[in-house]
């Protein structure tokens, strides 16, 4: 039985700044934090490479959370442009906020780059899509009126 989404990975080469974009801003709370070396395999199969090491945070929120991976094996080579949001794979993370337009106010004056300003929908809910520091597309969205 699927009980409900519990969190999305995301890796980076700045543990510690993407920890705090997503706990300072965001207010998630930032519960487990771990390493592990180039011998642990089991770990490594599981995360389908046939060695690896780094240390990981989870951050959570109300219902989910964001595990954020940093790894010091292997070496990825430097990152690629940021990601369209239209290719296949995981597209954004998406925040459900009270009043969109003070959290992108908020969100905007502490640095966070949006692609444009909120939009109300048809339907009557408001969103805007931003990036995280290392270029994964943030939506805070504020739901219509029921």
């Amino acid at each position: 039985m699927i009980k409900g989404f519990h969190h999305v990975g995301v890796a980076t080469n700045d543990l510690s700044r993407l920890v705090a974009f997503y706990s300072d801003l965001f207010h998630g709370d930032p519960v487990r934090e771990f390493s592990w070396d180039r011998g642990d395999t089991a770990l490594s199969a599981r995360l389908g490479l046939e060695t690896s090491a780094g240390k990981l945070v989870f951050v959570a929120f109300p219902g989910a959370g964001i595990e954020i991976f940093q790894f010091d094996h292997p070496d990825i080579a430097e990152a690629p442009d940021l990601r369209c949001v239209a290719k296949p794979g995981l597209s954004h993370i998406c925040f459900e906020v009270d009043e969109c337009l003070k959290e992108y106010d908020r969100l905007q004056s502490a640095g966070m780059v949006f692609h444009a300003s909120p939009l109300t929908m048809p339907t009557g809910g408001i969103f805007a899509y931003g990036r995280d520091p290392d270029g994964n597309v943030v939506e805070v969205l504020q739901q219509p009126p029921r």
